[in-house]
């Protein structure tokens, strides 16, 4: 079972999500914040796994939030419950270190679903929100030689996208039917050719190029 926190300044949205879970045997809400300090407080009461949260916070913004609890806890898994659904504030979210992004409007049909995702250590983006990455365009990256699609062998770009999404090399050799050795290759030659050193430096290239998908 995993240990959830919800931070949100309406009352009525944090008992609405306690309502939703209540019956869930793999969710646990144990912590409720009103603020983002309230929040950062209570991180040092109980360990949590999953932090539901929302971006617009009085006190502490929503994205500061993000980037303190990261720091305070690296494992701690973040989806991003909000009624924010521009691409701007996905994406700097998402680069923060956010595990996932709702929009609030679809709570009661992808709750269950985004949750289960993050829990097991990967990424989940609402159709809404992934719409609006793809739509996003940044500029002056097309030309930094870093592009994935275009550096990449398409060996290479299976083993980037199941690594973005948290997959690891075991998971990845599995569904590709490939050696564990195999892949661990493929995973240092992604490395040296995106010039990463960290996954979350692979996470951050495939927002910049719009790779990261809802599933695979």
């Amino acid at each position: 079972m995993f240990n959830v926190m919800i931070v949100d300044d309406h009352s009525l949205i944090r008992k609405g999500i306690r309502l939703l879970l209540k019956n869930n045997t793999d969710f646990n809400v144990i912590m409720e914040a009103a603020t983002g300090e309230e929040a950062l407080q209570k991180l040092h009461i109980n360990k949590v796994e999953i932090m539901l949260l929302d971006l617009s916070m009085p006190g502490v913004g929503g994205l500061a939030i993000i980037e303190q609890a990261k720091r305070m806890c690296a494992d701690l898994r973040i989806l991003i419950l909000s009624m924010h659904e521009d691409e701007n504030y996905i994406r700097q979210a998402m680069l923060l270190g956010a595990s996932g992004y709702i929009p609030k409007a679809s709570a009661d049909d992808e709750l269950l679903d985004a949750l289960r995702t993050v829990a097991s250590g990967r990424f989940y983006l609402s159709k809404n929100a992934e719409q609006s990455l793809l739509t996003s365009m940044f500029s002056g990256l097309d030309g930094d030689g870093r592009d994935p699609v275009k550096c990449l062998s398409h060996r290479e770009l299976e083993v980037f996208e199941y690594m973005v999404h948290g997959y690891t090399i075991t998971e990845i050799g599995k569904l590709l039917n490939l050696s564990v050795k195999t892949i661990d290759t493929h995973k240092t030659k992604i490395m040296e050719k995106l010039g990463c050193k960290k996954r979350n430096e692979l996470v951050k290239l495939a927002l910049q190029y719009n790779l990261l998908k809802t599933e695979l």
